[in-house]
C-alpha cells in the first residue's frame, strides 16, 4: 500500500527552483512524427526491395532478412527514419557488410519468406489508415 506519493523524479524541484517538466520532451516527440508522404516513401522502398527479391526468384539471405525484419519492426513502432536506415543496410553489397554482424546474423535460423515479409508490410500499411 502506498502511504504517500511524492511525485515522479521529473516533477521534483532541483537547484534554482525550476521543475523538470515532462513537456520539455515534446520537441523530441514532434521530431518523431512523419508525414504521409514520408511514410509512403519508406513503404515503397521496402516494397521495391521485396519486388526485387521476387524478380530474382529467391528469398532474402540472412543479412537481408534481418534488416527487413528490423525495418518492419521500426515501421510498426512508427520510427520511419530508423526503418529507412535498416533498408539502406539491407541493400549493401556483400563486400561492404560488417563481417562481425554478418557472422552473428548467420547463426540465426531463417524464418521469413518474401511473402511473410510482405504480409507484415501490408499490416503496417493498413494500421496507419
Amino acid at each position: 500500500m502506498i502511504l504517500s506519493f511524492a511525485g515522479l523524479p521529473s516533477q521534483s524541484v532541483g537547484r534554482g527552483g525550476k521543475r523538470a517538466d515532462i513537456h520539455r520532451a515534446s520537441s523530441t516527440l514532434e521530431q518523431m512524427r512523419y508525414s504521409a508522404e514520408q511514410k509512403a516513401e519508406v513503404h515503397a522502398s521496402l516494397e521495391a526491395i521485396l519486388d526485387r527479391l521476387d524478380g530474382m526468384t529467391r528469398g532474402p539471405d540472412p543479412w537481408e532478412e534481418t534488416c527487413l525484419v528490423h525495418a518492419l519492426s521500426f515501421l510498426e513502432s512508427g520510427l520511419y527514419d530508423r526503418a529507412l536506415r535498416e533498408l539502406e543496410e539491407c541493400v549493401l553489397p556483400a563486400g561492404e557488410r560488417s563481417p562481425w554482424r554478418e557472422h552473428q546474423i548467420n547463426r540465426n535460423p531463417r524464418r521469413y519468406s518474401v511473402d511473410r515479409l510482405r504480409q507484415r508490410l501490408d499490416g503496417v500499411k493498413s494500421a496507419i489508415r
